[in-house]
């Protein structure tokens, strides 16, 4: 949940608010992935795969080739030459489950995720049993945004495979993602109690405990999380805002510095670091903290947005326009963005271009639900056409 969006009054004529906004703090680490060591066993042992294999026929030996030649291709990231190559031997083996199943891997890799569901779903046909398949399709399932469907896949790993962490941890991810944090916390306490170093866990277990307002258990989850892997740049920047929410503002930035340190390259972390900068008042530091985050992310409308707001505190107005322009034009529907060019235009006696954006804002308020905002960007277009 993102924090309630904050207010900061620049007096001038007339009273001239400027509105932030944030995107979520939190972050949960272990997306939705294909299971590495599915791909591993498949991959680059192929023999592993030994039920309900079709019987030796005389076209076998060109279709085993022809898997070889696919995982090659694969390896090398040619990813249409090895779902060509996997295609001639499943017409050669067409009961062939290791053809179908790297098949499914490659298609999923390049977008084709209902394709890839329907080979994992033959390779489950072949081998019920076969875990692999089920956790992958899961996770093409998911892909196309059939999170009940991966839900259910999920459950069939863990049914077959009790102790398979990686199924815990994504169910844990998907039930979030649907709104179940109970359910979410349960499955990530599981994959800590069969792995206790798992640092993904405690960092989504702490994520869904945050969720739920519990913010003693979320700090107590990211402290875990450091302590097993004291370089997880994620934990610290979580934990960062635990710091923040708690009003630690100093604490919250010594952590977003040290998951910066930890990765130089994760924008999230420079951009929550300057809205901290830029509530203590440090704007030039904000500022740059913001052009790394730009720069990092060239199209993060949030970053441009409240750039402008650090360029208002140091009276900067056309830099401030200039950013909520970019962020409009990157984000059309960005209501804050509208609201705060037309404050900064209203700053240059800019009367006509302040009370357009003012009214765009207040449109766009009413349409995303938002009357208080909507009412009072009314309010302000009242005022500057009525300023003397």
């Amino acid at each position: 949940t993102s924090p309630p969006i904050s207010l900061n009054n620049l007096v001038m004529q007339l009273p001239i608010s400027f509105r932030t906004a944030t995107s979520i703090g939190l972050l949960a680490a272990c997306s939705i992935a294909i299971s590495p060591d599915a791909m591993a066993a498949y991959l680059h042992q192929p023999s592993a795969v030994v039920n309900s294999q079709a019987p030796a026929s005389n076209s076998q030996p060109q279709a085993d080739k022809l898997l070889l030649s696919g995982n090659k291709k694969f390896e090398q990231k040619d990813y249409a030459g090895a779902i060509a190559d996997f295609s001639k031997s499943i017409q050669l083996a067409p009961n062939f489950q290791k053809a179908f199943y790297n098949r499914g891997i490659a298609r999923d890799l390049v977008g084709d995720g209902r394709n890839a569901i329907e080979d994992y779903s033959q390779v489950i046909k072949l081998n019920p049993r076969n875990y692999s398949a089920y956790f992958n399709r899961s996770v093409a399932k998911e892909k196309i945004g059939d999170r009940q469907g991966a839900l259910s896949d999920l459950d069939r790993v863990i049914e077959i495979r009790p102790k398979y962490i990686n199924a815990y941890l994504n169910r844990g991810n998907i039930r979030g993602e649907l709104g179940d944090p109970k359910g979410s916390i349960s499955d990530f306490s599981k994959a800590i109690k069969l792995k206790p170093q798992e640092a993904d866990a405690y960092l989504n277990r702490g994520l869904a405990r945050y969720q739920l307002a519990d913010r003693q258990g979320a700090m107590a989850d990211y402290e875990m999380a450091i302590k097993v892997n004291p370089n997880y740049h994620l934990a610290y920047n979580n934990r960062a805002w635990m710091k923040l929410d708690a009003g630690d503002n100093r604490g919250a930035i010594a952590d977003y510095t040290r998951s910066i340190e930890l990765d130089a390259n994760y924008y999230l972390s420079y951009y929550s670091r300057a809205n901290v900068y830029r509530r203590i008042g440090n704007y030039q530091q904000a500022i740059s903290d913001y052009d790394r985050t730009i720069k990092l992310k060239p199209n993060y409308a949030l970053a441009y947005n409240n750039r402008s707001l650090a360029h208002k505190q140091l009276k900067n107005f056309q830099a401030a326009i200039d950013d909520c322009s970019q962020a409009i034009q990157l984000s059309p529907d960005f209501a804050e963005a509208y609201y705060n060019r037309a404050a900064a235009r209203q700053a240059l006696n800019d009367r006509s271009g302040a009370i357009n954006d003012f009214k765009v804002a207040a449109k766009l308020y009413k349409q995303q639900g938002n009357k208080e905002n909507s009412d009072d960007a009314l309010k302000l277009v009242w005022q500057v056409q009525h300023q003397k």
